[in-house]
Parts: structure tokens; sequence; C-alpha cells
């Protein structure tokens, strides 16, 4: 039987061996948040800053900045797509491409505030093929 000392003794170890654990646990997780993090913030953002950008301009760039997923699935009126290879409407924002072509322009400010008002996708894409189909001025 080991006498109170040593049994103090080991329990202290063992305190201090759960708590070594513990904290090298607490550092490594740390370290895994912290390389989580500085991956995400060096993406590339999916367009270019719409503070480069003025009026209907800078609004459309915030509006694909805000809703990329949405914009990815909308066509564009404008033409870009057979003459600068565009797959979608989000492409036009990923370069300067949108801000001088007042379709692209039109069609992403709408499709916010279409979206920003709680109207399905499909219906967004048929609300733009309608104004906008016809419109072959970029």
């Amino acid at each position: 039987m080991l006498n109170k000392k040593t049994r103090s003794r080991l329990f202290l170890i063992r305190g201090l061996l759960l708590l070594s654990t513990v904290t090298t646990f607490a550092v490594a997780a740390c370290k895994m948040a912290a390389k989580t993090t500085a991956s995400e913030s060096t993406e590339a953002p999916l367009t270019l800053d719409p503070e480069q950008f003025q009026g209907d301009a800078k609004e459309a760039y915030k509006v694909a900045r805000a809703h990329p997923e949405l914009l990815a699935q909308l066509d564009c009126y404008c033409g870009c797509e057979q003459h600068e290879g565009h797959k979608n409407l989000l492409t036009c924002f990923r370069t300067a491409h949108g801000s001088g072509c007042d379709t692209c322009i039109g069609e992403a400010v709408t499709a916010g505030k279409l979206a920003d008002g709680g109207m399905p996708v499909d219906e967004i894409r048929a609300a733009l093929k309608e104004r906008y189909a016809h419109d072959s001025n970029g």
C-alpha cells in the first residue's frame, strides 16, 4: 500500500499529465484553425472588388460579390459568351467587362433585387430572359 505522501505525488503527477495533454490538444487545435483561416483569406475572390467602380457598375459588382451562386446560374445576354468565352453572368464580373456593359450591369442589379425579394432562381432566370434576351448591345 502506498503512503499518503506517495499518493499525493501520484495524484499531482497525473494532474500535470492531464493538463499537459489538454494544453497540447488546445495548441494543436489553434494552429489548425489559424491555418484554415489563413488559407481562406488567401483564396482569390470570385469577382473584382466593387470599390474599384462607381454608380451602377459598383452596385452590380456588389451583387456579384454577394450572390455568386445566383449569377453562376444565370445566362448573360450581352453576347460575351461568343466574343469573350463567358459561361454565365458571374463570369462578366471576374474582369472589368461587367463595368462597361449596360446589359451585364442591368442583369446583375435586377437579379440581386429579385433574389433579395425572395424570388426563386428559375423565376429570376425567366425574368432576365424576358427583359434582356432581345438586347444584344453590350
